[in-house]
C-alpha cells in the first residue's frame, strides 16, 4: 500500500557511502602493492642512474691582482723588489752606492748587455727603439739626442694621439714600475695602451722593460731621482740629483741615469721635494734635457715646486699632473680621485694623473678606464698634454718655440 512504502534513501547519505567505498578500496590496492614491491623489489634499482645538474657553476669574479700574485714564487722577484707599506717614506731602491772605501767617484762605466727577451709586438704596439739618428755614444752609454733632420725622442717615441670630436681628454701615468716584475708584466698586459708606464730608472732589465711596453703599445717615462727634504735618510740611490752639488756633478749623474735605456720620450721626477723648489738646480738638468730632445712630466707630488716656470724659461716640453690618484692607495680613494680628475678635464679640456705600481691601482685603472668612452671621456696618452714644443733646425740647433 502506498502509505506503507519506504522513502528513498538520501542522495547526501548515498554519496558519503560510495566515496568511503572508493578510497576503502583505493587503499586496500595501494597497501597490497607496496607490500608486494617490499617483499620481492631491488632497493639497488630504485636509485638514480645518472645525477644531472640544472644549472653550471655561477661565474666567479676575476681575482684582484694582489689576490692572483702567488707569494710562494719570491725567486721571480728581483732583488731590488720593495714593498711600498715597509718604506712609508720612499723605499731603498737596492742599488749599491758605488763608492769605494776610499771615497773615490762612482765607476762611469756603460751598463753591460743583459739578455734579450723575445718581444711580441701587439696589434697596437710601437716600434722596438732605438731610431737611427736619435743617440749617440758617450762614457756613460747611449744618450737621447737630436736628429740632424730635427727628430726628438719626444717626438718619435711618444704614442701618436688624435681626438678629432675634441672630447675632454684624460692622461694617466703609473709610475714605480720595474722593480717587481709580476706587477710590472701585469700593468703593461692589462691596462689600455693610451696610458703612460714610467719605470724606475735603476730597475734590473730595464731595457727589457722599455721594450715589453712599448711591444704592448705604452709610451714610456724613465724617473730621476731627486733629492727629497729627508735625504740621505731616503735614500733615493747614488745618482739622486742633488741641491748641494755642482751643476757638473749633476750633469755627470744625468748622463748616467738617461743611458739606461732608450726608447723614452719624457723623463719624470722620483720624490724631489726639495729638488724640486731649487731653480738654480733645476736650470742646467732642465737645459740639457731640451737640449737632448726629451720632455718633462711632473707627477704631481712636489706641489711647491719651481718646475714649470723652469721649464718654461728653458723652453722644455711640460706636463705636470694634477692629480696623485693613490695617496691613499684603496679603492675608494682612487675612485673619488679619479672623479675629480674627470671634472678637471670638463673643466680645462684635459687633465693629467698619476699613481703609483701599487696592485690596487691596476685594478682600479683598469675596471675604470673601460667606463670613459660611454661617459664621452677619451683616454689620452701623457706625450698630448706638453704645451711647448720646440721646433729645430736641421743641424739640431734650436730656431723657436711653438706654444
Amino acid at each position: 500500500m502506498p502509505g506503507n512504502r519506504k522513502p528513498p534513501p538520501s542522495p547526501v547519505k548515498t554519496a558519503i557511502i560510495h566515496t568511503s567505498l572508493a578510497v576503502l578500496t583505493f587503499a586496500g590496492v595501494t597497501g597490497i602493492g607496496i607490500a608486494t614491491l617490499m617483499s620481492t623489489g631491488n632497493a639497488d634499482l630504485s636509485a638514480p642512474r645518472e645525477v644531472v645538474g640544472l644549472f653550471t657553476e655561477p661565474a666567479q669574479e676575476p681575482l684582484n691582482l694582489k689576490e692572483r700574485l702567488d707569494d710562494s714564487h719570491d725567486a721571480e722577484l728581483h732583488p731590488a723588489t720593495f714593498q711600498p707599506e715597509d718604506h712609508p717614506e720612499g723605499p731603498n731602491l737596492g742599488v749599491d752606492d758605488l763608492h769605494d772605501e776610499t771615497g773615490d767617484e762612482p765607476h762611469d762605466t756603460p751598463p753591460e748587455p743583459t739578455e734579450t727577451a723575445v718581444i711580441t709586438e701587439s696589434p697596437a704596439g710601437l716600434p722596438k727603439a732605438p731610431f737611427d739618428g736619435l743617440t749617440e755614444w758617450s762614457s756613460q752609454g747611449s744618450l737621447p739626442v737630436i736628429a740632424a733632420d730635427g727628430r726628438t725622442s719626444f717626438q718619435a717615441y711618444r704614442r701618436p694621439f688624435s681626438n678629432p670630436a675634441g672630447r675632454p681628454a684624460i692622461s694617466i701615468v703609473v709610475g714605480g714600475l720595474g722593480l717587481n716584475s709580476r706587477v710590472t708584466q701585469a700593468a703593461i698586459d692589462e691596462l689600455p695602451p693610451e696610458i703612460t708606464l714610467s719605470f724606475v730608472v735603476y730597475s734590473r732589465g730595464l731595457q727589457t722593460w722599455v721594450d715589453k711596453a712599448r711591444a704592448a703599445g705604452h709610451e714610456v717615462i724613465i724617473e730621476m731621482p731627486m733629492e727629497p727634504y729627508d735625504y740621505p735618510n731616503n735614500d733615493t740611490g747614488p745618482y739622486t740629483l742633488l741641491t748641494t752639488a755642482n751643476a757638473s756633478e749633476n750633469l755627470r749623474r744625468l748622463e748616467w741615469l738617461l743611458s739606461r735605456a732608450t726608447g723614452y720620450f719624457a723623463v719624470s721626477n722620483y720624490q724631489g721635494a726639495k729638488f724640486a723648489t731649487d731653480s738654480r738646480a733645476i736650470t742646467p738638468i732642465f737645459e740639457e734635457l731640451q737640449k737632448r730632445g726629451l720632455a718633462f712630466i711632473h707627477d704631481g707630488s712636489a706641489p711647491r715646486s719651481v718646475f714649470q716656470t723652469t721649464a718654461n724659461a728653458s723652453s722644455l716640453p711640460f706636463a705636470e699632473a694634477a692629480r696623485v690618484i693613490d695617496a691613499e692607495p684603496s679603492g675608494g680613494a682612487i675612485d673619488e680621485q679619479l672623479l675629480h680628475l674627470e671634472a678637471i678635464a670638463l673643466q680645462r679640456g684635459y687633465a693629467l694623473g698619476t699613481g703609483f705600481a701599487f696592485p690596487i691601482t691596476i685594478d682600479q685603472l683598469r675596471d675604470w678606464s673601460s667606463t670613459l668612452s660611454s661617459k664621452g671621456y677619451v683616454l689620452a696618452p701623457a706625450s698630448s698634454l706638453p704645451r711647448s714644443v720646440p721646433s729645430y733646425s736641421g743641424n739640431g740647433e734650436q730656431q723657436q718655440a711653438s706654444p
